[in-house]
């Protein structure tokens, strides 16, 4: 068994939950995991400076209780925590970030299928109990909401979670581009009251609608409009559907297939070569036997 007690954070990809994974890594009594890959189980250190262990993924390939419990085997005592934010400003940025990919694999799945696993966590967190930070709350009143966040997870308050003492380089992994392009020096120099509005310019008239249906419960229980009217451009599609193209494990297996025929090309350019070089020494050969 782990002699530290670990603090379990997801959310959805584009909620914001890097920012307070950063926040709550600042604290002296916490070290550990900044953004874990969303396409692998986080790898936990066992042992650093902090009294208490911190682990923040997204929610994508694995749901919330796949990983707790996964961690559970690892022998790690899990205190769980959630960051939710307005499921359409999700979709509206994530689909136009560079690892949104809407594919058809399990490394890369689709972006409905991702924001499912999300709701059926929401509604975990909501049957169990379990502390639930809504990342629109931040922005009004970044400290009263990490204070109760805190109240939640039965931790004392830090004032390092909104002044950042630790500098970048004393937590591992800077977490992802975005987070990195806006992390000021301290919580309120990088709060983006952008983040608190609902942008629907890039969702499909379709996925807008499954939305709104799909998270009616969520919307309702964490005080999101019912109904955003579409702001989608004439030239966005009427539904983003998935497709293997955008996938990693497609554009892996296309660079393979060049590379293979690129050595096919180079074989037959020395074949060619080789040939030419023989039939040169054969033409040679034929000059001195017709002297002869």
């Amino acid at each position: 068994m782990k002699a530290r007690k670990l603090y379990l954070c997801g959310g959805m990809q584009s909620s914001g939950s890097t920012l307070v994974s950063w926040c709550f890594l600042q604290r002296p009594d916490m070290d550990g995991v900044l953004d874990a890959a969303f396409d692998t189980l986080p790898q936990i250190p066992e042992q650093g400076p902090g009294q208490h262990a911190w682990c923040k993924f997204t929610i994508a390939c694995f749901g919330f209780e796949d990983v707790k419990q996964h961690l559970e085997d690892e022998g790690w005592q899990i205190t769980p925590l959630l960051i939710a934010r307005d499921p359409r400003a999700v979709f509206n940025s994530l689909i136009r970030k560079r690892y949104g990919r809407n594919g058809i694999t399990a490394d890369d799945p689709p972006l409905r299928l991702r924001l499912r696993r999300f709701h059926r966590d929401w509604q975990l967190f909501r049957e169990r109990g379990w502390p639930i930070l809504r990342y629109e709350s931040l922005t009004p009143d970044p400290i009263a909401t990490l204070r109760t966040t805190c109240a939640m997870l039965q931790l004392p308050w830090d004032d390092a979670m909104v002044h950042w003492p630790k500098p970048p380089d004393a937590i591992p992994g800077k977490g992802n581009e975005t987070f990195v392009h806006t992390r000021g020096a301290g919580l309120r120099d990088s709060i983006q009251p952008a983040m608190a509005q609902v942008k629907t310019d890039h969702i499909p008239p379709a996925d807008l609608e499954w939305m709104e249906q799909e998270f009616a419960d969520m919307n309702a229980d964490l005080g999101y409009a019912a109904h955003i009217p579409s702001q989608a451009a004439a030239d966005v599609p009427a539904r983003a559907v998935p497709n293997i193209d955008c996938t990693r494990r497609y554009r892996a297996a296309s660079r393979a297939l060049r590379h293979q025929r690129r050595k096919r090309w180079l074989a037959l350019v020395v074949i060619a070569a080789t040939a030419l070089i023989i039939l040169a020494d054969v033409m040679d050969w034929i000059k001195v036997i017709d002297f002869f």
